[in-house]
């Protein structure tokens, strides 16, 4: 009896203590939530770039006179005659001969842009009015390349997709000049025309591409000798050929001043005058001299100025779409449709 008597008094506090901790356990205030971690900052957001400014003297496009496709008087170098056309048939001739016809279409479609915009320019500028009285020349020299006979499907569809297409820069017409190969790096005005264009041109920059994956090789790397009396003569010196030296270089690396003593010239006058052909840019890497003759090494083929045609290629072959490629070249440049 006195044993049942202390179990029964143990099972009392076991349930008792039971009760105490159930009861505890639900009436104690929940645990204190751990401090919310704070909210990360929002990213800053990326700088605006600034609107591009109004180019001083150089007057805003009119674009009002282009209400409708023009009809242009072309002078045929080849035949020494006129011919009335609408501008876009004869920009098919044109990107033919440029460009050729089975590149990739939004190469071609890059070209009509450009070349449309210089075929604009030049009647604006009337340049080739007071040479032929006409608004433009087949001759490549004097304005663009010409060749119907290579024009085909995919050069019609170019020009069709993007008729009336033209680049502006804030509300001017941009000089949109071109070049064959720039040697993965664009030309300034200053290296390349320092004198044929007077105003600034802020769209022209050094801007770089990854071109010479498809360029052909004799566009990337060049050599060239040329003999030193020649090169005496393009600079206009009459001392020792072996003191001619590069002076200065410009932003992208070209010749912008080559000579000697007190003679020295740009170095885009310097490559005219010794011939296009042989000095292919003014891109040169290394000048020497030894034996009489003055040897180049340099990249590039052409004033490398605007878009590059075999950058085109490149980026067109990237997946990049004509519109990209172009105001890739012409810095601050925006594709306005004129007219339908």
């Amino acid at each position: 009896m006195r044993k049942n008597s202390y179990f029964n008094i143990a099972l009392v506090a076991v349930v008792a203590v039971a009760l105490i901790a159930g009861a505890y356990t639900l009436l104690r205030p929940p645990a204190a939530k751990p401090p919310a971690e704070p909210a990360p900052a929002p990213a800053p957001a990326a700088p605006l770039k600034p609107a591009p400014e109004p180019i001083p003297g150089v007057p805003q496009f009119d674009a009002a006179k282009y209400k409708t496709e023009p009809v242009i008087t072309v002078w045929r170098a080849d035949r020494g005659t006129r011919e009335r056309m609408p501008l876009e048939k004869y920009l098919e001739g044109v990107i033919a001969r440029e460009m050729e016809p089975d590149w990739p279409q939004e190469a071609l479609r890059a070209q009509a842009i450009v070349s449309r915009t210089l075929t604009v320019n030049a009647i604006e500028a009337g340049t080739i009015r007071r040479l032929h009285d006409a608004d433009v020349s087949t001759s490549k020299e004097e304005l663009q390349a010409y060749a119907p006979e290579r024009v085909n499907d995919r050069i019609r569809e170019a020009v069709r997709s993007t008729r009336g297409e033209l680049l502006l820069y804030a509300g001017s017409l941009v000089n949109a000049i071109y070049s064959s190969s720039s040697g993965q790096i664009a030309a300034t005005r200053e290296e390349s025309f320092p004198k044929e264009i007077p105003h600034p041109t802020p769209y022209f920059q050094p801007v770089t591409d990854d071109s010479y994956k498809y360029t052909p090789p004799h566009l990337q790397y060049w050599t060239v000798v040329i003999p030193g009396r020649k090169v005496a003569q393009a600079v206009g010196y009459s001392g020792n050929p072996g003191d001619i030296r590069i002076i200065e270089k410009g932003p992208s690396g070209r010749i912008l001043w080559i000579g000697a003593g007190d003679r020295k010239v740009y170095g885009a006058e310097f490559r005219k005058a010794v011939g296009f052909d042989l000095l292919k840019s003014t891109l040169v890497d290394e000048m020497s001299y030894a034996n009489g003759s003055f040897t180049f090494k340099g990249r590039g083929w052409g004033n490398g100025v605007g878009m590059a045609q075999w950058g085109a290629f490149t980026y067109a072959k990237d997946g990049w779409k004509a519109e990209d490629i172009v105001k890739h070249y012409y810095v601050g440049a925006e594709v306005k449709k004129i007219w339908e």
